[in-house]
């Protein structure tokens, strides 16, 4: 359940709420009804779904277990596609 204020008290003291909301949502209601939900930036960007793990590495960036995973994979894929190609 999150935290419930005002607009006007939201504003009133922006400081602390700006705070707390990097703790956990706060909903700011307006004539006694919800209006909208503070939230911190990472929780932001985890519910917007701009997450995305993968990542595109420069040449002799990529960290060696993920580069070695990488040529195993390689290699099983080309083992394959050969096996294939002399079919």
């Amino acid at each position: 359940m999150t935290k419930s204020i005002s607009t006007t008290e939201f504003m009133r003291d922006f400081g602390r709420y700006h705070d707390e909301a990097r703790q956990q949502p706060i909903t700011l209601t307006k004539y006694g009804r919800p209006s909208v939900v503070v939230v911190s930036a990472d929780l932001f960007e985890r519910m917007s779904g701009n997450t995305d793990s993968r990542r595109a590495y420069a040449a002799g960036e990529m960290p060696e277990e993920l580069a070695d995973k990488f040529a195993a994979q390689l290699g099983a894929d080309s083992a394959e596609f050969k096996a294939t190609k002399d079919d």
